[in-house]
């Protein structure tokens, strides 16, 4: 996950602990973080905000999908329009989602990546 919002971030790890293919979270809370750990994990998603402290997540999703292109990537974000979302998915999201309505869905969606 990417994202500086603290109670977001600890509310989705619980969700996501759950789920059985699961195997490990990290957090990142800045445009730099969430850099440097996607080049040295190589997640097989990423959760992903658009508003960080030094950067846009926009530019991370761009860089993401330029140089991991395999690396699935759901926008969760409070900055929902539509401007947003067609700006997202044309630069590559695989979802987009407002996290502060639709939190509940990610298990969902992440699901249907890792079912068999």
């Amino acid at each position: 996950m990417v994202d500086d919002a603290v109670l977001v971030t600890e509310r989705i790890a619980e969700m996501l602990k759950e789920l059985i293919f699961v195997e490990y979270i990290f957090v990142a809370n800045s445009f730099e973080s969430g850099i440097n750990a996607t080049s040295t994990i190589k997640p097989d998603f990423i959760l992903l905000d658009i508003h960080l402290p030094d950067g846009s997540g926009i530019d991370l999703l761009e860089i993401v999908k330029k140089d991991f292109p395999a690396i699935k990537v759901l926008m969760v974000t409070n900055k929902v329009s539509e401007y947003y979302k067609d700006m997202c998915m044309q630069k590559g999201a695989d979802h987009f989602i407002d996290k502060s309505k639709e939190f509940e869905n990610i298990p969902t969606i992440l699901n249907k990546y890792y079912s068999a």
